[in-house]
């Protein structure tokens, strides 16, 4: 795919295409945000990851401007940092670090909203109940989930308040939710029996520092859901 550099926004995908209501503010405050990459974090394909790093570098050759990186927060989770995509965005943020004078990280939680990748956790979550399939609920695991409005918002903000050159900061849900919550609120909006069995995990402890939260309510979960799924 050809990609055209000199953009505000880098990216076809979801995220990439909700940050498009502030490409005035971005064009404004000379900033590119690149939100382009691989969409299925469980991704094993070699040749697609070093893909994903070459376009970032030949990105570098060409910008001019503040770079908006968008990231994963699972980089501070130890039981993902090792996975192949995670590792990938570990690469491409150590070459910003290294290549570009003038950059902020925003790493990003699982995001919820209107979209065809059928490898995010809530789409899979509800594939799987409203197909009556079973699947595995992972204990001793937690997930931080954002509704899209409320993160391209949070992001926009952050860029306005961190004016300082060379930050990494993570955006959060000040609220962290158990896949067993998760699912039981899907089979709520859905009014059915989700089909799973608990699997143990040994338990990770995560390592975020620099975040910046959403402040939720205890119905947060169960509005975003409910607003892209019911």
């Amino acid at each position: 795919m050809k990609v055209n550099y000199k953009k505000l926004i880098i990216g076809t995908g979801f995220i990439a295409q909700n940050f498009k209501k502030y490409s005035n503010y971005l064009r404004k405050n000379n900033m590119v945000v690149y939100a382009a990459g691989i969409s299925k974090s469980t991704e094993e394909n070699t040749a697609n990851l070093k893909k994903e790093i070459r376009r970032f570098e030949k990105f570098c050759k060409f910008n001019d401007k503040r770079v908006i990186y968008i990231s994963t927060y699972s980089i501070g989770d130890k039981q993902r940092s090792n996975k192949k995509y995670v590792k990938n965005k570990i690469k491409i943020e150590k070459i910003i670090k290294k290549k570009l004078t003038d950059f902020l990280i925003i790493r990003l939680p699982e995001i919820v909203g209107s979209n065809n990748n059928q490898n995010t956790l809530t789409n899979f979550f509800y594939n799987n109940i409203s197909k009556n399939l079973p699947f595995f609920i992972y204990k001793n695991t937690k997930r931080n989930l954002i509704d899209i409005d409320d993160a391209i918002l949070k992001c926009i903000q952050i860029t306005k308040k961190i004016k300082t050159q060379n930050k990494t900061v993570n955006l959060l849900n000040e609220k962290f939710y158990t896949p067993l919550q998760i699912a039981n609120t899907f089979e709520k909006i859905l009014k059915k029996n989700a089909i799973y069995k608990i699997k143990k995990i040994t338990y990770s402890k995560w390592t975020l520092r620099n975040n910046f939260y959403l402040k939720t309510n205890k119905n947060y979960l169960k509005k975003i859901l409910n607003k892209y799924y019911n």
